[in-house]
């Protein structure tokens, strides 16, 4: 009966075994550097920066190796990878990346609630501005290249969310990164008393705009897939963390619209991103169009020539 159960075990283990090897097999180099490449890039077991550095010089090294036809040494290079990062054999790429936006988007969630729960100061929030002004400009109307957003006026939980957001690695931008840190602004404070003196900033109306020939098809597509959410004219909502999207440089709403649409903007909305699929880039430029032709109220313009009296 002993060396039955004995041999039983035994078959077991080695099936077991089997199944590991195949799936290994059935999976290309490609695959299991596509794997690395997403691990490196979204660190989803937080791993050192010196235990990267080294997965970085050990993927190099595995692909000279397969470029040199030895793709059984390659993939030992490779296994090196899995260890330090621990990634789990039965984990995709699409998998690791879903890991780690999850644990991005707690990180922000925790450092923008505790913002909400602090009193901003505007005057605080002024000396922290000066830092951002330098690509923003004084008055928080970017550029029209578009290769700066307008942030004047937006609303200031949506300012909040965003800086958390780019803070915890939850949205990239290689750009805000050093600007937005806590090292260089400070902690949740320093955000809420930021995005107070932003929201407090006139908008311009005089930013960049696209072609102005096919208004109407944009004008029926934003109707249609969002007005229900971002307003009738581009407005927003403060509660509900809808970012103002009137009088924003066209060239920079194209480009944000077609990172989510296609899946690079990590902190992009669920529902947004399935419901603009479908959008081609003759439905893109002429939605963009009609919305960066979209006005603010009245009172939130700048009028004509204004100057930030706050850098004078």
């Amino acid at each position: 009966m002993g060396s039955i159960l004995r041999s039983s075990i035994t078959i077991l283990v080695l099936l077991s075994v089997c199944a590991v090897v195949n799936a290994e097999e059935e999976r290309s180099f490609e695959d299991e550097l596509e794997r690395v490449e997403e691990a490196l890039r979204t660190n989803p077991g937080r791993a050192l920066p010196n235990t990267l550095d080294s997965c970085r010089q050990q993927q190099g090294y595995a692909v000279k190796l397969y470029h040199m036809g030895m793709e059984t040494r390659a993939r030992r290079a490779l296994k090196f990878c899995f260890d330090a990062l621990e990634i789990p054999d039965d984990m995709s790429a699409e998998e690791i990346v879903q890991v780690s936006q999850g644990q991005l988007k707690s990180k922000a969630d925790r450092e923008y609630k505790k913002a909400m729960t602090l009193t901003p100061d505007a005057t605080s929030g002024l000396e922290i501005y000066r830092e951002c002004a330098a690509c923003h400009n004084a008055e928080g109307w970017g550029r029209k290249t578009g290769s700066v957003p307008q942030i004047a006026g937006q609303h200031r939980k949506v300012i909040i969310r965003q800086l958390a957001d780019i803070r915890a690695g939850h949205r990239e931008s290689v750009v805000m990164i050093p600007y937005a840190a806590s090292e260089n602004i400070g902690g949740a404070q320093a955000m809420a008393d930021v995005a107070a003196y932003i929201e407090s900033l006139e908008i311009s109306v005089d930013n960049g705009k696209g072609p102005g020939d096919n208004l109407q098809h944009g004008e029926s597509l934003y109707t249609e897939y969002c007005a229900s959410c971002h307003g009738a004219t581009g407005e927003g909502g403060n509660e509900e963390l809808m970012p103002r999207i009137q009088a924003q440089h066209f060239r920079y709403l194209v480009r944000q619209f077609e990172w989510i649409r296609d899946g690079k903007r990590g902190n992009a909305n669920a529902k947004m991103v399935s419901r603009i699929q479908g959008f081609d880039e003759r439905d893109v430029s002429a939605l963009m169009d009609y919305v960066s032709r979209l006005q603010p109220a009245e009172e939130l313009r700048a009028p004509l020539g204004w100057k930030n009296p706050d850098f004078n």
